[in-house]
């Protein structure tokens, strides 16, 4: 009868473990293989309802709804790995080169987020995500959500100068 206990418990034990949500599993990046982490970050980037597009080897165009980024792997088997993740968004029509250079200059003072820069009729931004082997999609998913609200700064900073061009779906105040 006690046999009958102890397996009546370990299969209790199992249902239950079974009926439980696991943790989502981190992302386990090879240690060198820096293409095949951009088709295994892909991956999970398509799974989260992005459209993707291998633009290098460990290179990866995401977007979303009005949404647009680019994804650089860089990882070392020693030490440290980070994902640089880089935005763009364009510039107003009225905007000179030496206005975007003035403004990128202001944001970099006053927002301490990414590096921001002035690119062609755009102004780009740049931050890294550090992690060691193991990306934890948690930590992802809030990076990437950190960085689209940035944008949210950036237009408070602009106030009502003209600088950058609205984007769809984005309400503007003019």
């Amino acid at each position: 009868m006690a046999e009958m206990r102890i397996v009546v418990v370990l299969w209790l034990a199992m249902a239950a473990g079974c009926a439980t949500q696991p943790g989502a599993a981190g992302l386990a990046m090879p240690s060198d293989d820096e293409t095949e982490a951009a088709y295994l970050l892909a991956g999970y980037l398509m799974g989260r309802g992005w459209t993707v597009r291998l633009a290098e080897p460990a290179e990866i165009e995401a977007s979303r709804d009005s949404e647009s980024l680019r994804l650089m792997l860089l990882l070392d088997a020693q030490g440290l790995d980070r994902i640089l993740l880089s935005r763009r968004w364009p510039a107003a029509e009225e905007a000179g080169d030496e206005d975007l250079a003035a403004f990128a200059s202001e944001l970099n003072h006053s927002l301490n987020v990414g590096l921001f820069s002035p690119l062609d009729d755009s102004l780009g931004f740049e931050a890294s995500l550090v992690f060691l082997d193991v990306l934890e999609p948690q930590l992802l998913d809030a990076f990437l959500a950190f960085t689209a609200e940035v944008r949210q700064a950036v237009l408070q900073v602009q106030g009502e100068r003209r600088l950058l061009a609205p984007v769809e779906g984005e309400m503007t105040s003019r």
